[in-house]
């Protein structure tokens, strides 16, 4: 199988191997090296070294060997549908795009090439971490999609969350004014905290739902800006980090550990996944002009962990 990528205008001057392991983080650098010298790399159709420097717009294509996809739950539905969006109410352990070996198994390539009807120019307008359940926004044409992405850099889409967080939140309610970026001394790259690298202003409002005796809360979250992992980030910064998670929940070692064996973790955390969920958006339809809100209901495992 032959994928192939083109390259951002960021990437533009670093190696090939760096552009590989920090971009395609599936495999390791020593991994990526190992694929170059077996000549499964290659640049604008030409065999590379990992020291050949990559420009913006080369192809770099990858002859990957036969695998298996990482299992996905595709057991998404559609809650709301017109001639412009779809609401589709994604359920936990499903990518939204296409990342590491999930090709086929996330939810923009089942729109595009599996629904039937498909839905061939679906673009994403809120995006969802795999282990975040709820509600993503999707444009049917790419017109809506550019319109949309308007109204999100903006701030006008109203995105409302609903998180279970370990310890009793004191106080109840408030707001989280706490800039984020890239933790730069983490042993893992995709990592964010408080004051990180190039920190951006990070707003979150929070209020207590319910308490689950004195070991959960039930908070509602509503974020005013879209920084990278902004919830869990801010919940962990309060010391009440999202049940689940761990990349905020962990040590490094063992956030490490787990992704490498993640069968060994079975029965060793409270819940399998980020106990959080994308209840609801709400926003100006682009092109009715009228007040949209769509919504979705708490999944079965969290009303499960709550006992509701």
């Amino acid at each position: 199988m032959i994928i192939s990528s083109r390259v951002p205008p960021q990437y533009a001057g670093i190696t090939l191997i760096d552009y590989l392991a920090t971009r395609f983080t599936y495999l390791e650098k020593e991994q990526w090296d190992r694929r170059i010298l077996e000549g499964r790399i290659k640049c604008n159709d030409k065999n590379a070294r990992s020291d050949t420097p990559v420009a913006a717009g080369d192809i770099i294509s990858y002859d990957m060997p036969a695998f298996t996809e990482p299992p996905a739950d595709m057991s998404y539905t559609i809650i709301y549908e017109d001639n412009w969006l779809l609401g589709i109410n994604k359920p936990g352990n499903l990518l939204v795009h296409h990342k590491g070996k999930s090709f086929r198994s996330n939810l923009i390539y089942h729109l595009r090439n599996v629904h039937d009807p498909a839905y061939p120019q679906a673009g994403v307008i809120n995006r969802l971490d795999r282990e975040t359940s709820g509600l993503v926004l999707i444009a049917r044409d790419r017109e809506t999609l550019r319109i949309m992405n308007r109204v999100v850099a903006d701030r006008e889409l109203e995105k409302e969350y609903h998180a279970i967080v370990h310890g009793i939140v004191d106080p109840p309610s408030g707001q989280i004014n706490r800039a984020i970026g890239r933790v730069i001394d983490s042993k893992i790259r995709y990592k964010y905290g408080v004051d990180g690298e190039k920190a951006k202003d990070a707003f979150t409002r929070y209020e207590t739902v319910i308490t689950v005796g004195n070991e959960y809360t039930l908070v509602r979250l509503l974020p005013e800006t879209g920084r990278t992992h902004q919830l869990r980030v801010h919940m962990a910064s309060l010391g009440h980090v999202i049940v689940g998670d761990k990349l905020y929940g962990l040590s490094e070692d063992d956030f490490i550990d787990w992704r490498r064996n993640p069968a060994a973790w079975l029965g060793r955390l409270p819940f399998p996944r980020q106990a959080l969920h994308c209840s609801s958006v709400r926003f100006i339809h682009p092109h009715t002009k009228k007040p949209c809100t769509i919504a979705a209901p708490l999944p079965e495992d969290i009303r499960t962990f709550l006992q509701f």
